[in-house]
């Protein structure tokens, strides 16, 4: 529950091991013993706030998935997903509870957002309708043309890395859903569902994490074993202070 009001996750896995160059679906690669699914899971399901959470997955990986929800509360269960990240958290949306008014949308690919994050994005959640977390973007950007031509530069201070936690009223983003099914859009967020359907509405950015990647490519999974090591590192150093 959030400020009374049932709350729902949904975590995308549907995805496959393309761009990794991996028969082994992204989500259930292992890093330091750990699937990334695991990682992400472990996070999640430390949120009390979650009155359910409802993972996305392939048909074809419903034997892993089951295997690995052995080992985490009743309240996650699965449903099948479709071709798209968009398209499969629609599915997601669609195998809610009734009771459900808020709903929060993750990546299973992204197991480094930080559980201050998701509460960070749950927190603005009581005071908006849609809720996304972002980082600045480090680099400039140029936007070009079909023949990769520059056509403009825009201006940094207002250009931001769009990940997810993401979090929303759950029937308004369930009816933008139902409208873009049937629409020729095409887009790469949920919160993208307001640029086109309700504009009126404000999306509330909060500042997200660098460390928050999305598992995509092999140098990702470079990122992700390095990173795992200076957690644990941190970690030894801290308890051994505590001595």
């Amino acid at each position: 529950m959030l400020d009374g009001k049932y709350l729902s996750a949904i975590i995308t896995a549907a995805g496959s091991g393309n761009r990794m160059n991996s028969q082994i679906n992204k989500p259930y690669l292992t890093i330091e013993n750990k699937k990334i699914i695991e990682l992400t899971l472990d996070k999640v399901s430390k949120i009390e706030n979650f009155d359910e959470i409802i993972l996305v997955i392939r048909k074809e990986d419903e034997e892993i998935v089951e295997k690995i929800l052995e080992n985490y509360p009743n309240k996650i269960s699965y449903v099948f997903g479709s071709t798209t990240r968009e398209l499969s958290t629609f599915e997601g949306l669609k195998a809610l509870n009734k009771k459900c008014q808020l709903v929060l949308t993750h990546d299973g690919v992204r197991p480094f957002a930080s559980l201050a994050l998701f509460k960070k994005v749950l927190e603005m959640l009581k005071h908006y309708k849609a809720v996304i977390s972002a980082t600045k973007s480090k680099d400039t950007i140029k936007i070009v043309d079909e023949n990769m031509l520059v056509d403009f530069t825009p201006n940094r201070d207002y250009v931001y890395n769009i990940q997810t936690p993401q979090a929303f009223d759950k029937n308004l983003l369930f009816s933008m859903y139902e409208k873009y099914v049937e629409s020729e859009f095409k887009i790469t967020d949920d919160s993208q569902l307001f640029e086109f359907f309700k504009r009126d509405i404000p999306v509330k950015v909060v500042d997200g994490e660098y460390s928050n990647i999305k598992i995509t490519t092999k140098e990702d999974i470079l990122f992700a074993k390095a990173y795992i090591k200076s957690l644990e590192n941190e970690e030894f150093y801290e308890n051994r202070n505590r001595l």
